[in-house]
């Protein structure tokens, strides 16, 4: 046990022994004006017990509120399948980033690719993994009413977050184009109306180290303040042989403002700025799979491994170039409420900049490749930038109609700078810029047409301009038959416009039941494939645009005395254009992998989420989902390395691989099962100034196959986490709590992606971990006033 380590367990346990005296005030979210669509935090943020929701004094479970329909709503009343996760779980649970949610979600998965702008979000078996800077991903991430430009940016950790709402299904009347799939809703704490703030500490085992604080409070009449901000430092878990480096750290760092101002009666303004950094070196890949005689790009693999065994459990690899990643976020927001009366006009201005950098091993071995002494090396440069302004009128309620409608502007920009090499016949270097200009009106209406029968209707009208300009600044020797390269500058320019909708029916079937059914459209719009390959001709026709269209049967329910709640939603969605990599034949018959609409696909399912307190001091909650994600039409699918005749692969004359048909089969991670119940259990200690509790949770995923392509090389096998933690919490509000936790208790491991490697040979197969995938403990200490 490291030496901080322990000497934050044993002020834990000195606070333990002598708690602080209460303090007044909690650290705990100002109201916002109801249906202004502002975020308003639904508990109190820090190191509480609970979950999802919290008690009354009666012990019945108290309502939610969410901002799913743009609108302040109970949950219980939103035609959509939604996940709320409050400050409370993230914390108890221990989610620090955007790659822990699956655990408390159904339907949603996330892949891990070797960079973030590798990641994909996944509801329901769908999501996007492109290369490409200019596609657009199938869930959109919204955070505090702003949607991010790169879906790479969720991915730089979470803090002081009042509330995650995880919306499944296409939300492009309310959210946007790239939300073909679903949402996910991010919401931070607001200003306090008390003077308030706390500071945690949290050391683990695995050798991370960090520090939240958070202050809170009036400035003066009619105007608050929130100001928290962060440092964490966590060593990494996977061991390079070859150097001694602990790869796959993360050390980041971060602060957020945030100013409500009430100039005139009437009138709210919240302005919000933040930044944050985050590096690490790199996400390693170990072998789990190095058959006799495999090779990377022709240098054989088995003996530059020396003393490492490829398996499940190697969490060792050797590299003997850079591993290094470096993501700067800076965000800035200002809203403005203006009470009309019966509805609210808001307005919501953004900006945001994202710079990100990498440098990898390209081949992941040591020694030389390809006649170089260390290997191929890649590194890559990210700017993306967006300018968005929305304009809506929302109603507050209180009639048979209700009502949102708005205006949306943004004007988004990616640059990017490639360069892999120094030498050799994989050398790419080149340079891009992509564009996107989105105008949109938006409106949707509820109507009771009877005192148990309601209708929710919505349409969105969408146009989007879109960009390139592409440059290869490498001068092949002899360049491709196939098609002019981009030796000069690249530019193509789209434009496309689009209506999508939804519609739902609300029966109120008894007190606190109701079901509901619905059919919503979806749009992910076109984009240029930029790439290494990138042509005259991928720029002259941009892949088109992924449309779905969804239709879901749901029952929201509370019964027995309101202390168990149940919502389950059946769910049926086509896709038609799936946006995703395959290989093209392209004129010389070879076969190219870039991004193309490769046909059709499905999913359709079930899922459940219920909460349940028995008794006052128990709490019990949990999902489950069966997804059946399969693809429909995919006729030239490219062949997995090695496939034979025999297992379905076409050959193409002239080229070394082939085509296949995809249809029937699963769609890439996208498990048929996934099941997550947790427990929190308080245990009142009468004698002494602070009481206990005790959480476990468990949470369970069925085998997936990482690869589209349906190698049977990339398949991970089921399998189940639980994590527990015990800890006191002072009885009054604020003081001390203190959590002793372990994650994967068991120690099960796992891989959150698996697939071949670049240039290796069949049967060469790389994994990449999670830090979840391996057992760690830890102590968490807050202090709040």
């Amino acid at each position: 046990m490291r030496a901080s380590f322990t000497l934050l367990t044993s002020v834990a346990l000195l606070a333990i022994a002598h708690p602080a005296s209460a303090q007044e005030g909690a650290v705990s979210a100002s109201p916002t004006p109801p249906g202004s669509g502002a975020a308003s935090p639904l508990s109190q943020p820090g190191d509480q017990q609970g979950s999802n929701t919290s008690t009354s004094d009666t012990g019945a479970l108290e309502d939610i509120v969410v901002t799913a329909q743009k609108r302040e709503q109970n949950l219980q009343d939103v035609p959509v399948a939604v996940t709320a996760i409050t400050a409370d779980t993230l914390i108890n649970r221990n989610v620090s980033t955007i790659s822990d949610l699956p655990r408390l979600a159904p339907s949603l998965t996330v892949t891990t690719g070797a960079l973030p702008t590798n990641n994909s979000i996944n509801l329901r078996g769908i999501g996007t993994v492109a290369f490409s800077t200019a596609i657009e991903p199938s869930v959109a991430v919204i955070v505090d009413d702003v949607a991010l430009l790169q879906q790479a940016q969720a991915f730089s950790g979470l803090s002081d977050i009042a509330r995650i709402e995880v919306l499944r299904g296409p939300q492009g009347t309310l959210f946007g184009k790239n939300a073909s799939a679903g949402a996910l809703n991010i919401v931070s704490q607001g200003p306090t109306a008390n003077f308030t703030g706390a500071v945690t500490g949290t050391a683990t085992t695995d050798d991370e180290y960090r520090i939240d604080g958070v202050i809170s409070g009036p400035l003066a009449d009619g105007v608050g303040f929130r100001l928290n901000g962060f440092y964490g430092d966590r060593d990494g878990f996977i061991r390079n042989v070859y150097d001694g480096r602990r790869l796959n750290n993360d050390k980041s760092y971060g602060v957020r403002g945030r100013l409500a101002i009430d100039p005139v009666a009437g009138v709210t303004i919240d302005l919000i700025g933040g930044h944050s950094v985050a590096e690490a070196r790199g996400t390693a890949r170990t072998y789990r799979s190095v058959p006799a005689g495999a090779a990377v790009y022709g240098a054989p693999v088995q003996q530059r491994l020396g003393s490492i065994q490829p398996g499940r459990d190697n969490f060792e690899t050797t590299i003997d170039g850079p591993l290094f990643n470096k993501s700067k976020q800076s965000n800035g927001s200002g809203r403005v409420t203006v009470d009309l009366g019966a509805a609210n006009l808001v307005s919501i201005t953004s900006y945001q900049d994202w710079r990100f950098r990498f440098a990898e091993d390209f081949d992941y071995i040591s020694g030389p490749v390809l006649g170089l002494a260390n290997g191929i090396v890649a590194q890559s440069g990210f700017h993306a930038r967006q300018f968005a302004q929305e304009l809506r009128v929302a109603s507050k309620g209180g009639g048979p109609f209700s009502y949102v409608f708005g205006l949306y502007y943004s004007d988004g920009k990616t640059d990017r700078t490639f360069d892999r090499g120094p030498s050799g016949p994989v050398v790419a270097r080149w340079n891009s810029s992509n564009g996107t200009k989105t105008y949109a009106s938006f409106a949707q209406v509820t109507y009771d047409l009877a005192s148990t029968t309601h209708i929710d209707a919505g349409l969105r009208a969408n146009h989007e301009d879109i960009s390139v300009r592409y440059l290869n600044t490498n001068v092949p020797a002899a360049p491709p038959a196939n098609n002019a390269t981009c030796l000069n500058v690249c530019r193509g320019s789209a434009a496309d416009s689009v209506v999508t909708g939804k519609i739902a029916i609300r029966q109120d079937l008894a007190e606190r039941v109701m079901a509901y059914v619905s059919y919503s459209t979806g749009y992910k719009g076109q984009g240029y494939d930029i790439s290494t390959g990138f042509t005259p001709a991928r720029a002259a026709a941009p892949v088109r645009p992924e449309t779905s269209n969804a239709y879901e049967l749901g029952l929201k329910s509370r019964f027995l005395d309101n202390r168990v709640q149940l919502n389950v939603a059946a769910f049926w969605t086509d896709f038609d254009d799936f946006q995703a990599q395959s290989g093209v034949q392209l004129p010389d018959q070879t076969i190219q992998l870039q991004l193309n609409n490769v046909g059709k696909v499905r999913t359709r399912g079930v899922e459940a989420e219920f909460q349940a307190r028995p008794v006052e001091a128990l709490l019990i909650d949990g999902g489950v989902s069966y997804t059946d994600a399969k693809i429909r039409e995919f006729p030239n699918a490219q062949c997995f390395l090695g496939q034979t005749v025999a297992q379905g692969c076409l050959p193409v004359a002239g080229s070394t691989t082939g085509f296949q048909d995809l249809a029937g089969q699963r769609l890439s991670n996208a498990p048929r099962w996934k099941f997550n119940v947790g427990t929190t259990y308080d245990i009142a200690l009468e004698q002494m100034p602070f009481d206990a509790f005790v959480q476990a949770d468990v949470s369970y995923q069925s085998s997936v196959n990482f690869s589209l392509l349906n190698d049977p090389y990339s398949i991970e096998r089921g399998y189940a986490l639980v994590n527990g933690s015990i800890g006191i919490d002072q009885k009054d509000r604020g003081g001390v709590r203190v959590a002793l936790f372990v994650n994967n208790i068991f120690n099960t491991h796992y891989a959150s992606a698996l697939g071949g490697v670049s240039g290796g040979t069949q049967g060469l197969v790389a994994q990449t971990f999670s830090r979840n995938a391996r057992r760690y403990a830890g102590v968490r200490a807050r202090l709040s006033f």
